[in-house]
């Protein structure tokens, strides 16, 4: 096998893998549309280096192309991530602070109901 055709097997299993992250990502809007842009141009530069003669430019802007998608799709994920773990965060908060208010009210309500003679 030409040192050619392994580099372009590598570039073509790493956008398989770029892909299938894509779709584990479960991204919508925005997200997912910067997730798409970034593998759209990374199977053109793919593209791009298979309708031509082979060269390392091309390669390199291939491999640079797909490291993008790799990079947009965790930073996207991390946030994703992150958002998550601030929601279920919140949601803690909340109901301690709910918790919280039952007590005051209960407390309220016990001095209410015994007044000094």
């Amino acid at each position: 096998m030409s040192r050619e055709t392994v580099a372009l097997d590598v570039l073509i299993n790493d956008l398989g893998a770029v892909r299938a992250a894509s779709f584990a990502a479960h991204a919508s809007g925005a997200a997912r549309d910067a997730i798409d842009q970034a593998i759209r141009e990374a199977t053109e530069a793919l593209v791009d280096l298979m309708s031509t003669p082979f060269d390392e430019p091309a390669l390199a802007r291939a491999r640079g192309a797909i490291e993008v998608a790799e990079s947009v799709i965790g930073a996207l994920c991390e946030e994703m991530l992150r958002s998550e773990r601030v929601r279920m965060r919140a949601s803690a908060l909340h109901g301690r602070a709910q918790e919280l208010v039952e007590q005051a009210r209960a407390a309220r309500a016990s001095l209410t109901l015994v007044r000094p003679v």
